[in-house]
């Protein structure tokens, strides 16, 4: 099997000749785009070679000049719609380009989108849940904006080369607000962004958080692979999430421990995630970003590879 192949016959569950796996960290590049960022994401390909190859999405959600951050419920409606193809959003898609033809087709590529609550978070300094209980008319104004321009960018990547959406939805679990409260103001949005990738083979939901709320997520539509991190406090495990959902899923190895243990150890916990699954349904990766070389070990890189071996 080739990489493409491997993975969509994970997302079906069926059988594959080996596990497939994953890993990302982030490149601390400043700018984080361009041609220094290509050549980052191609050495990191070529040296690890995933089977899914989740490109890192580290450049900032562009503002109007005037406006460079949300400081008042006013603000909210300021917000303009981005058309996902021109600005810092261009500049992604070139490197998605750039990327593609390098690598070829038979590997799935996917990019980063920050959900709808996460992306708020930064246009506010973290203030989202207090614009959203004093004015939700206003709040909801500029979240509605910032989901079309999402669900622009998410059609564009898929038309210029990726297979898919890495939506990481942060804000659904009991560490920041009730589920309710999540599934009232931003689970629709979470939602829009999906149906705008529907064309893509691979959409990834990543459910970002500490207690999160497993059955709220995986009722959403539109993605073919759950990733979260199985190791968290108050996180369910992966028997428990297969027993919820037929969707391909993404996880077992624990990020939070990862610069810290053995190579050893890392490719135990990659074969136990196996064994919870029958090597079915599984892209084996870290729950979330592991950290950045040199806090990552090369040897713990390495062992991810050599968890899903033979």
């Amino acid at each position: 099997m080739n990489k493409r192949e491997r993975i969509l016959a994970a997302c079906q569950a069926q059988p594959v000749d080996r596990v497939p796996y994953s890993l990302w960290y982030h490149f601390g590049l400043e700018p984080p785009a361009g041609e220094e960022m290509v050549r980052a994401e191609l050495d990191f390909y070529r040296r690890y070679d995933p089977d899914l190859f989740k490109i890192m999405h580290d450049i900032p959600y562009e503002m109007p000049p005037d406006l460079p951050r949300v400081q008042s419920a006013a603000d909210w409606r300021r917000l303009p719609v981005l058309d996902g193809q021109s600005g810092n959003f261009g500049q992604q898609l070139a490197a998605i380009r750039q990327i593609r033809a390098q690598i070829g087709d038979d590997v799935p590529l996917v990019d980063t989108l920050f959900g709808v609550f996460a992306t708020a978070q930064k246009l506010c300094g973290g203030r989202t849940l207090e614009f959203l209980r004093a004015d939700p008319e206003a709040t909801h104004a500029g979240l509605g904006q910032i989901t079309v321009s999402l669900a622009n960018y998410a059609r564009a990547l898929i038309a210029n080369g990726g297979d898919g959406i890495y939506l990481a939805i942060s804000g659904a679990d009991a560490d920041t607000m009730e589920a309710g409260e999540y599934q009232k103001h931003f689970l629709t949005y979470d939602q829009h962004i999906l149906d705008a990738a529907r064309s893509g083979a691979v959409n990834v939901v990543h459910h970002h958080g500490r207690g999160i709320y497993a059955d709220l997520i995986l009722g959403l539509r539109g993605f073919q692979v759950y990733s979260w991190s199985n190791w968290l406090e108050g996180n369910p495990d992966i028997g428990a999430v297969r027993a919820k959902t037929g969707v391909c899923l993404m996880t077992g190895i624990d990020e939070t421990t990862f610069g810290q243990v053995s190579a050893e150890e890392i490719v135990r916990q990659g074969r136990e995630a196996i064994a919870a699954v029958q090597g079915r349904g599984l892209i084996l990766a870290p729950g979330c970003a592991v950290p950045t070389p040199p806090a990552s070990p090369e040897a713990n890189l390495q062992a991810v590879r050599a968890a899903v071996a033979g």
